[in-house]
């Protein structure tokens, strides 16, 4: 916590956040992690406010007074950057009279002296949280000093209300990798997972019912002088971030989180492939093994969103004399099924494993290349560079070849190349002049829209023979109406394969120039 002054603008905290299953703390405090701390309790009553039009959550602020003994501390959050596993914020706050906001403070504040007027006589109180909270500090390797916070306690929105039981870890110092690894290693001996979600979130989704929604992948912010180690960890840092930015609207089913978690397990996988020949092969190996199989959970998860969301509706547009109402409603079971695959996956420990496993290896290669793989990560990325391109792009023009034969296995293959391909060119948009990277990537994702539509039409000619079983045979008739609508829609989509991939395979190779 840091308090806030015209001087001190942006001090920022970075936290690690789980939720934590019935019995998961007893065991955590009982290791000698814990056991050896010094605890310290606290009974914390915090109030949140906004404006009636919600002026600071539209603007991507907090503002809360938190009561914890006979003090009162108002402070002021930003809206959480999800640029690696633990979140980063910027936070001020300062001691106050009594439980309500000092706009004071705020005014004379440099960054948020600009929205404090707007406010100013007009805050309400919107949600409360009633927390128990137990502190220790604990004392890692390399001078890293991490507060750990087990809260228990309610938030509480008018009639509704929501229990919590997490765990946070905010750095206070020192380095992330240790941090991370200790999230590893207690995430070993009781069940939990990563959760995005503050408590502010989760009053604002009491208080309206919305949830905040799915986020996008950031481009990494890569300078042309960085090492491949710091671009690398740079990179998966970010694909964790987009990753875990996401759990919070996938748990509470929200196709497109499962979409962009799906997005950031390529995105993952297309990183370690992309540098694979500088790093350890053993272990790029492992971690694309565990990124493919929770991508294939995401898949599926994914193909049913699309039928039913997108497909389906279409479909019944130009097929209203079709009994398509009947298997939409046999698909939604199926997709509500491949969601609660995904939900038990996620609040799963192999799956925090990963994450946190990615995470500890990245940040130590960013203070040692060599434990990355091989010497070269020591490198300017910006040498490296052309040859790993090279390499991925050779891979998907190889699997291009042909394109008038190609089946749909084939195609299906060479739309995965491209989906790398196109993560990869990305990663190292900083790195590149980017007039010539952007023609580069418009032609590949020329490519890449041709190939998905033609993948989501496939698809929904797979998935409705899943629907038809000797139980449901009135479904015969529309589930091969749909096929065949969507088989016209594959071959349309198709259509224009030939002339993409000859302005693909035409598009100067920037990272040559």
């Amino acid at each position: 916590m840091t308090s806030a002054d015209k001087k001190s603008s942006d001090p920022r905290e970075v936290e690690l956040k789980f939720q934590l299953r019935a019995g998961s703390r007893a065991v955590l405090e009982a290791s000698a992690t814990f056991a050896d701390a010094t605890a310290k309790h606290q009974h914390q009553v915090t109030t949140y406010f906004d404006t009636p039009d919600s002026v600071l959550n539209g603007a991507g602020f907090l503002l809360r007074v938190r009561q914890s003994g006979g003090s009162y501390i108002q402070t002021v959050k930003s809206r959480a950057n999800y640029g690696g596993v633990a979140t980063s914020r910027s936070e001020w706050e300062w001691p106050i009279g009594g439980d309500s906001p000092d706009i004071a403070h705020l005014l004379q504040t440099r960054d948020l002296a600009k929205f404090a007027q707007t406010i100013e006589g007009r805050l309400v109180p919107v949600f409360v949280t009633d927390i128990h909270r137990t502190t220790r500090l604990l004392y890692l390797k390399d001078n890293t000093i991490v507060e750990a916070a087990f809260d228990e306690g309610s938030i509480e929105a008018g009639a509704a209300s929501e229990a919590v039981g997490e765990l946070e870890l905010e750095l206070k110092g020192g380095r992330l990798g240790p941090m991370y690894h200790l999230a590893f290693q207690l995430q070993l001996l009781a069940p939990m997972w990563i959760s995005t979600e503050s408590k502010s979130a989760r009053g604002w989704h009491l208080r309206t019912g919305q949830t905040e929604g799915a986020t996008a992948a950031q481009t990494p912010k890569l300078g042309r002088r960085v090492r491949a180690a710091n671009g690398f960890c740079e990179i998966i840092s970010g694909t964790l971030g987009h990753l875990t930015s996401n759990i919070a609207p996938t748990l509470r089913g929200d196709a497109e989180g499962v979409h962009q978690m799906r997005s950031a397990l390529r995105a993952s996988r297309a990183a370690l492939q992309l540098f694979e020949p500088r790093l350890d092969a053993v272990v790029v190996g492992r971690f694309d093994a565990e990124l493919q199989g929770f991508g294939r959970l995401f898949g599926a998860a994914r193909d049913w969103d699309v039928f039913c969301l997108q497909t389906l509706p279409a479909a019944m547009m130009e097929l209203p004399a079709e009994r398509l109402w009947d298997l939409k409603q046999v698909a939604e079971v199926e997709r509500q099924l491949a969601h609660a695959t995904v939900v038990d996956a996620v609040r799963g420990q192999n799956f925090t494993a990963m994450i946190l496993s990615l995470a500890v290896w990245t940040e130590e290669g960013a203070e040692r290349p060599c434990a990355l793989g091989d010497d070269a990560m020591g490198k300017r990325l910006a040498t490296l560079a052309p040859s790993l391109l090279d390499r991925v792009a050779a891979k998907a023009k190889k699997r291009g070849r042909h394109e008038g034969k190609l089946s749909a296995e084939a195609r299906h293959s060479l739309r995965k190349a491209l989906d790398k391909l196109c993560d990869d060119v990305k990663f190292l948009t900083r790195i590149f002049p980017p007039r010539e990277l952007q023609r580069y990537r418009d032609r590949c994702e020329d490519v890449q829209a041709i190939l998905g539509l033609a993948n989501d039409a496939e698809v929904a000619q797979r998935l409705v023979l899943t629907l038809v079983t000797d139980h449901r045979p009135d479904l015969a008739k529309p589930a091969d109406a749909l096929a065949r609508w969507s088989k016209r829609r594959s071959q349309k989509a198709l259509r224009g394969l030939k002339a993409a991939l000859e302005d693909f395979r035409a598009a100067p190779v920037f990272w040559r120039e």
